[in-house]
């Protein structure tokens, strides 16, 4: 079958029809999605840059979980140490009451308190965790990762270890027996008794290295029990007024423990608000590179509409003027 033949005029008309139908396809899409850019068809420069932002921004948000579970472990760490200040409180107080009663049998009763307060802190140690991550327990440390990739920006969360063994208080007599932990000829904390050594029946230590505590005996001992702080003893003032000191040391090294969870907490706090500022640059600018103007392509709608009309007529007008020869030639 040969070809049909068209006129200029009406092949001209209909290359304009197909031209505006297809722009008028394109702005249709662009409104129903919102995108200038759907595909790597459409501009693969704009639509892999893009992809490469929101990726960049999906790996940040997963960042933003960790930082808060660190937050609340920081926050379930301070409750203990809050608590904590609570009870060496109370056990100053009950020192105090005993240094002031000379009855040795009412003194001993304090200690049983007292011995109890110990039990208590431990406790309220061991109580203190969060998600499994406990940083006043244990000398426990986790990692909270910032950046993109894992070790491109960290942050190390190192906890410290209040302990004291059961053993460590004797209730039947008010005395506080042996240690949960002493410290060596290095300097290096250890748990356990031993002679020769500042024991503790309650400690803090950081890192294996270091202790401060309720001591139980002292460097001059031949044998753990040597020491023991016996409430009902005659000497009691000089022992009760070593506890003051003991405590007053504990509370002093909650203290500068707490101080450096504050600290953390204000740079993941920080790190918290930087990194969704990025996230909301990062998913802008993906967005600046692909997303359309609704403004724009609905007036270019507007004017496809028209010309498509205009169109239309156009062709309808060049049929007519094929017409008007085919009735001549009539």
């Amino acid at each position: 079958m040969s070809e049909v033949s068209l006129s200029s005029s009406i092949r001209t008309s209909l290359l304009s029809l197909n031209s505006t139908s297809s722009l008028l396809q394109q702005t249709t899409e662009r409104l129903s999605t919102g995108k200038k850019v759907a595909s790597a068809v459409d501009n693969p420069t704009n639509y892999f840059a893009a992809q490469n932002y929101n990726e960049s921004a999906d790996a940040l948000n997963s960042r933003l979980d960790g930082m808060s579970e660190a937050t609340e472990m920081i926050n379930a760490a301070d409750n203990g140490i809050t608590n904590i200040k609570s009870y060496l409180s109370q056990m100053k107080g009950v020192v105090n009451d005993a240094l002031s009663n000379s009855d040795s049998d009412q003194r001993r009763e304090l200690g049983k308190q007292f011995n109890e307060l110990i039990v208590q802190v431990r406790d309220m140690a061991k109580d203190s965790d969060y998600g499994g991550i406990n940083l006043i327990s244990g000398n426990a440390s986790t990692t909270v990762e910032f950046g993109e990739g894992i070790g491109d920006s960290t942050l190390t969360l190192q906890g410290f270890n209040i302990s004291a063994n059961t053993s460590a208080v004797a209730t039947a007599n008010g005395e506080v027996a042996g240690a949960a932990g002493y410290i060596g000829s290095d300097g290096s904390y250890s748990t356990g008794t031993t002679a020769d050594s500042t024991g503790y029946a309650l400690t803090i230590d950081i890192d294996n290295k270091s202790a401060v505590g309720i001591k139980s005996y002292g460097t001059d001992s031949t044998g753990a029990t040597d020491y023991e702080i016996d409430w009902g003893a005659t000497n009691y003032q000089t022992t009760l007024e070593g506890l003051v000191s003991d405590i007053e040391g504990l509370e002093n090294t909650l203290k500068t423990q707490s101080s450096k969870l504050a600290n953390n907490l204000a740079v993941i706090t920080q790190r918290q608000d930087f990194t969704e500022e990025k996230i909301n640059i990062l998913e802008e600018g993906a967005d600046n590179l692909t997303l359309a103007d609704l403004n724009e392509e609905g007036a270019n709608l507007l004017s496809l509409q028209t010309s498509q009309s205009l169109g239309v007529k156009s062709l309808t007008l060049a049929s007519q003027q094929t017409s008007s020869v085919l009735s001549l030639l009539s």
